[in-house]
């Protein structure tokens, strides 16, 4: 057996101990959660509610799995999150006593790695200790979380430089697929509809196995995936009286 291969069938090992987040809020994947390697897009416009969905979904992560959460945006709020995560863990612990909660949300928040990056080099830097021994050391964690993964094309973009939104995504998009691929890690990340856009490219195309479209309307109304949806301190939640 040579050490490729070798190597190759650790990883999987490794990769079958991670915990799963297949069974993932039903209401927002109907048809079953992120498998071990899925990609999840979370696109839309400029304040559609991205980093509001991506951390209501990384506090159900949490209740399962251990997340690195890369933030480029600075817009997470942490108040906000900590009552997600409540929310969340009383959702999944409903017997629990208020002390159970707390020391769960204790837990939880331990489970967290956030890594604040302020450029792409910082960002590259944060996927290489991902895929050099952060993945490796940690068997527990089942998702990378990133908000948002396009942040900084603009600072990239050199006086006399023209690259197309959408080949700039893909490039980011990729490194992400490597590392999925390879630790057999799921990925959500946000990115704004303006990246998404793609008239010229489609050989460069990365498969996403999970797209969450948000949309706001001029009229109020909120959709996910064309579907009306609330938003609020709750999250994002189905707007049952307007199906």
């Amino acid at each position: 057996m040579d050490i490729t291969s070798a190597a190759s069938i650790y990883l999987h090992q490794l990769g079958e101990r991670r915990p799963r987040i297949s069974d993932l809020n039903a209401s927002i994947f109907p048809n079953g959660g992120p498998e071990p390697s899925s990609l999840v897009e979370i696109s839309g416009n400029r304040k559609s509610g991205k980093t509001l969905l991506l951390m209501q979904l990384v506090a159900h992560c949490l209740t399962r799995c251990d997340v690195v959460l890369l933030n480029t945006s600075n817009k997470i709020d942490s108040q906000l999150f900590g009552k997600l995560l409540k929310d969340a863990i009383k959702a999944s612990n409903p017997n629990s006593t208020t002390a159970e909660l707390e020391k769960k949300f204790e837990a939880c928040m331990e489970s967290l790695e956030i890594v604040n990056c302020f450029s792409s080099a910082q960002l590259e830097m944060a996927l290489r200790a991902l895929d050099h021994y952060m993945l490796l050391e940690n068997e527990r964690i089942s998702l990378i979380a990133v908000d948002s993964l396009c942040e900084f094309y603009w600072l990239d973009l050199g006086p006399e430089e023209r690259q197309r939104k959408y080949t700039y995504y893909m490039y980011s998009l990729n490194n992400l697929r490597k590392i999925c691929n390879k630790f057999y890690v799921s990925c959500m990340y946000t990115i704004d509809s303006s990246f998404n856009k793609n008239a010229y490219e489609s050989s460069r195309s990365i498969a996403v196995d999970h797209k969450l479209h948000l949309a706001h309307f001029t009229t109020g109304v909120r959709t996910l995936n064309n579907k009306n949806i609330l938003i609020s301190d709750k999250g994002v939640e189905a707007d049952d009286e307007n199906k």
